[in-house]
């Protein structure tokens, strides 16, 4: 959090196009090449055209770049690259404007493959209250191979990949962030070294991913508080150990394709191109191994099938190591694939949560391996009808589940009522949706409320914690429509003829 240091003993840096000026210890120049090879704090200013700021320091090194109206573009390699320290901490001075660009392709100078604008091989830190301004027309935006850590400042990151992405961890505390990754992730962490670490940690902010391939994927997911309006082309949040990257990918791909094949065939499909790739190269094999292909069916892979994503730790089992928590702050989720997805757990005690799709039937609002508990906040969901799962019956706060007879288009109201008229819940999505998960503080149990989807009413009275007229998931996850793994039985509520639902019955015994 801090963001001073002592002027006197601060070293100060001038670019001034392909020249640096330095004025102090610690720093050298060549080339058009800045190296920081000392701790301290070394104020820099200026423009420098094609060149780049390196850190290579001691291992117990702590280094403060301050960066005051600085432009730096590197057209072969990072524009900052953290090669070496304990801990770097980039702040951006107050009232100022900060801009990284790099070129489209890179060439490596050591062992690292570099591969961000800025590339840090140590912790890193970015705080302070200016504008830093980052394109990545190579790979990533930000990414460290240990913690990424933002506790302020405005940063706005266009990257062909993710936006951000820390190994160990990423940590936001305060900042205005907008992330656009074309391909990639907004706000991605996984290590597939140590299982403890891979965590998003969100503890404040304003946070707008506008595109993305999943908006924020993390090994743990953690949100505290802050604004997050996330919008991808996969899965808003997912949750998912370090080795399951590719094996999700190529089942949501199929899933999205809207075979006809039966999980299990998906699955093996999807195994064998796996294997047949060798990650190494990215091209295929000469020879499948069959007998690796027929262990990862086994349970070697691991993890479920519900709504399109492996997991770890068996084949249909929960991974104990993926949770998302959310205890606070407002989450607004516009998904293609599912909207909130955890191959193993999901908390959620506090905030309020939006989801505004898929429309894919192959995929989901909330997809859960293991158990999705709500004890609090307020939650919610639309999407397809397919695959939708309600909450957990291991929850304290109630909810409800109801799948719509017929799709509505986007731009169409859900709005919850009491037995007085009284508005108990209301969400617009932007998409097209048939499928609702509704959870608040106020529902009780044995009232009975009505939903409004455009034309389309329901009288649900909830009988038990969960109620629901489709398919609750259960640990071991998976869900949605008949015949799919982990679902449980249909039933619920009745419809009458004109198609909109009579009162309901009890689908859960209430704990």
């Amino acid at each position: 959090l801090e963001v001073g240091y002592e002027e006197s003993t601060a070293t100060y840096i001038t670019l001034d196009g392909s020249n640096i000026k330095i004025s102090g210890e610690g720093a050298s120049s060549e080339k058009g090449i800045l190296t920081i090879s000392d701790e301290g704090t070394y104020v820099i200013t200026g423009i420098l055209d094609n060149g780049q700021i390196v850190v290579d320091a001691e291992d117990a090194d702590k280094v403060q770049i301050v960066l005051n109206e600085v432009s730096v573009s590197c057209q072969d390699n990072a524009p900052i690259y953290i090669k070496n320290a304990d801990k770097v901490f980039i702040t951006l001075e107050e009232g100022t404007e900060n801009t990284l660009t790099d070129g489209t392709e890179y060439v490596q100078t050591d062992d690292n493959n570099v591969d961000g604008v800025i590339f840090s091989k140590a912790d890193l830190t970015i705080n302070g209250s200016g504008t830093l301004n980052i394109t990545g027309n190579y790979q990533h935006g930000i990414l460290s191979k240990d913690d990424l850590v933002i506790t302020g400042g405005i940063i706005n990151v266009t990257a062909v990949k993710d936006a951000l992405n820390g190994k160990d961890c990423v940590k936001i505390k305060d900042g205005t962030l907008t992330l656009s990754a074309s391909t990639g992730n907004g706000i991605q962490s996984k290590n597939d070294e140590d299982a403890t670490k891979g965590y998003v940690y969100i503890a404040g902010g304003n946070i707008t991913v506008s595109k993305s391939n999943e908006g924020i994927e993390g090994t743990v997911i953690i949100i505290e508080d802050g604004t997050i309006d996330v919008t991808a082309e996969d899965d808003g949040f997912n949750s998912a150990s370090g080795g399951s990257d590719e094996a999700a990918a190529v089942i949501n791909s199929m899933s999205s394709e809207k075979t006809n094949d039966t999980a299990e065939e998906m699955i093996n499909a999807a195994i064998d191109k796996i294997t047949n790739t060798s990650t190494d190269e990215g091209t295929a094999t000469d020879e499948p191994d069959s007998e690796g292909s027929e262990k990862s069916r086994e349970g070697g892979f691991g993890g479920g099938f519900g709504g399109g994503d492996f997991g770890g730790g068996g084949e249909f089992e929960p991974d104990s190591d993926c949770y998302i928590s959310i205890t606070g702050g407002t989450i607004l989720i516009d998904a293609s694939a599912d909207g909130i997805d955890t191959n193993g757990y999901l908390y959620i005690s506090g905030g309020t949560t939006y989801v505004s799709g898929p429309t894919n039937s192959g995929n989901s609002a909330l997809d859960y391996n293991g158990a999705a508990e709500i004890t609090g906040g307020t939650a919610i969901l639309a999407g397809s009808s397919g695959m939708a799962q309600a909450f957990s019956d291991t929850s304290t706060q109630y909810s409800l589940m109801y799948n719509l007879t017929t799709s509505v288009q986007a731009g169409t109201e859900i709005k919850l009522t009491d037995q007085d008229g009284n508005e108990v819940a209301s969400y617009t999505p932007d998409k097209q949706y048939q499928s609702v998960v509704i959870s608040t503080p106020e529902l009780a149990k044995d009232e009975t409320y009505t939903l409004t989807c455009g034309t389309q009413t329901a009288e649900i009275t909830l009988t038990s914690i969960v109620t629901s007229n489709g398919q609750q998931g259960g640990p071991g996850g998976g869900t949605g429509g008949p015949g799919c793994p982990g679902g449980r039985s249909q039933g619920g509520m009745g419809q009458s003829e004109d198609g909109n639902a009579t009162e309901s019955t009890e689908t859960t015994e209430s704990n």
